[in-house]
């Protein structure tokens, strides 16, 4: 195989690899904002102080480092474990915040695979440790959602 076909073959790798990814994220952020299949709104319980200025804190990195322009940030907890994080932070405590933020995202670029639907990023979820506070899972979307219901709305705290 020659150098020229393996770069080929490992850049059309990376992009369906990204493609999934980014398909993967947008079906959890679906699933998220219509409440399938990720436990009973019940559940959420409201979040604490502290709680709720770390996922203050994980919103505003986010928004800063993509230059977003959001119209919703809500979060909520739920009990659970994130088992395979792509972000430097686990999420082990048995208790998570799951952050929502709807708007426009500019520099964030995805590839979806063929027969996705195109278009720009739209949604980015951000799954943090409830007791640590660090950000362990993100998925973005392209899709139309809705904000958490029963959730605690960030939007008042950050600064835009």
């Amino acid at each position: 195989m020659t150098r020229r076909m393996r770069t080929v073959l490992v850049f059309a790798a990376s992009g369906v690899l990204l493609g999934v990814v980014g398909l993967w994220g947008a079906e959890l952020m679906r699933a998220d904002a219509k409440h399938e299949g990720v436990g009973d709104p019940a559940d959420d319980g409201p979040l604490t102080s502290s709680q709720y200025a770390a996922a203050v804190a994980v919103a505003q990195r986010e928004m800063d480092k993509e230059r977003a322009r959001v119209t919703s940030v809500t979060a909520v907890i739920r009990p659970g474990k994130v088992r395979q994080p792509n972000l430097g932070g686990e999420c082990r405590s048995g208790h998570v915040i799951r952050i929502l933020l709807i708007g426009r995202f500019p520099h964030i670029v995805v590839d979806p695979p063929p027969g996705a639907p195109a278009g720009p990023v739209t949604s980015v979820g951000i799954t943090a440790d409830a007791t640590s506070g660090e950000a362990c899972l993100l998925g973005v979307g392209n899709v139309h959602v809705h904000p958490y219901r029963h959730a605690a709305d960030l939007l008042p705290a950050l600064h835009r």
